[in-house]
């Protein structure tokens, strides 16, 4: 189990901080933690978004989450884990009676016992790792153990995701930005030369069509730009950082 385990973590690792977006990768992220925990249950992720709730399922589990989405009353196990950032577990869903018909559809879908575990980055429940079984009473104090080692791994892994996200985004704004003021730059020098005026007098010739064409500055200087030259304004070029060099110990 130990070794499982510790393969399914790397294979988390890698999934979540080498992919593109987290929400592509979460039906990856289901089926690895299904194959690392023990008695490789069904498994199911959950995450809460600013814009909505995105998730996830296991192959086995994915299409059965997909309907329970949809009929979705809008509480049950994996909901109220994240609301109450406390563990849920259904040990025998047929005598269960929380969540309305949740109890009646999971058993139409052969689901006899359920465990949510929820899913904190710093401090906060964002989501729910959900387990799902065919047999009543599935997941041991093991099963569990592992649930919790996961889902704190999974916290850190999307924590480190989320502000390398949050980073790329800025980094694009950033360079958006440097070269809107590079174009605009090179209109003003455009300006300046066939008006024999000043960069404020220039800037404001911009200023004043960019509002009667009801247009960007920046877009109007990458016209300016074009119709002198004849070729669109080049892209910045953003060197980046090189990798730190490692130096042999001696």
């Amino acid at each position: 189990m130990a070794e499982e385990l510790a393969l399914g973590m790397s294979e988390l690792t890698s999934l979540l901080l080498t992919g593109d977006d987290v929400t592509e990768s979460l039906c990856a992220v289901a089926d690895t933690v299904a194959r690392m925990l023990p008695e490789h249950p069904m498994a199911g992720i959950m995450l809460t978004r600013e814009h909505g709730t995105i998730f996830g399922g296991s192959t086995d589990a994915h299409a059965m989450l997909v309907e329970e989405f949809r009929l979705s009353e809008g509480y049950d196990p994996s909901l109220q884990a994240i609301d109450t950032a406390q563990q849920v577990s259904v040990p025998d869903i047929a005598a269960e009676h929380r969540w309305g018909d949740y109890s009646k559809r999971m058993l139409a879908f052969g689901v006899k016992s359920i465990h949510a575990q929820p899913l904190s980055v710093n401090g906060v429940a964002i989501g729910a790792l959900s387990l799902y079984s065919p047999r009543p009473h599935s997941f041991t104090d093991q099963v569990r153990r592992a649930a919790i080692l996961t889902t704190e791994h999974l916290g850190v892994l999307l924590a480190v995701a989320s502000d390398t996200a949050r980073q790329a985004k800025l980094t694009e704004q950033l360079r958006a930005t440097l070269a809107s003021r590079s174009t605009i730059d090179q209109a003003l020098g455009i300006v300046m030369a066939e008006r024999r005026c000043t960069r404020d007098a220039a800037f404001d010739v911009l200023r004043s069509r960019s509002q009667r064409r009801n247009v960007r500055v920046a877009d109007l200087a990458a016209e300016i730009i074009e119709v002198v030259t004849g070729r669109k304004p080049a892209l910045p070029h953003f060197a980046e950082p090189a990798a730190p060099s490692r130096q042999r110990r001696r």
